[in-house]
């Protein structure tokens, strides 16, 4: 004897199938919100750098213990450079002309974000960003 079953469309279980997973799928980013942001740990550097673009006319570094940042012109075909460091206001914070493997330090400066530009001559040799904290 053969049972028989009632008539049920397929396509119907595979859709609800497709729900029941993309839900299941999304609970956790429901549950933890959409932006699952990492804590971010803290270091013992007072000055970080964040983003450098073209940077092959200086090096800028933060000083571990003390608010400030060590800038050393790199060789860049011996010419001499400007370097420019901007508030996020558009304010001009320091200006160094330097030469081959000078040193700078930019000491005692206020928290917030910095913008920093190399020229060399009239062309922009580098560009970026750092924080201090």
């Amino acid at each position: 004897m053969k049972i028989k079953s009632p008539n049920r469309n397929p396509a119907i279980f595979v859709t609800a199938g497709a729900i029941i997973g993309l839900l299941l799928l999304a609970m956790p980013a429901m549950a933890t919100g959409i932006n699952n942001k990492k804590p971010v740990k803290k270091t013992n550097t007072k000055i970080k750098s964040l983003v450098s673009r073209n940077n092959n006319a200086i090096k800028i570094y933060p000083d571990i213990f003390k608010r400030k940042m060590h800038v050393v012109a790199k060789d860049n075909a011996r010419k001499e450079i400007d370097f420019f460091v901007f508030d996020l206001q558009g304010t001009l914070v320091h200006n160094y002309k330097m030469k081959p493997k000078d040193r700078k330090q930019m000491i005692n400066m206020e928290r917030g974000s910095y913008i920093y530009r190399v020229f060399c001559g009239d062309e922009e040799a580098a560009s970026g960003t750092f924080q201090v904290h």
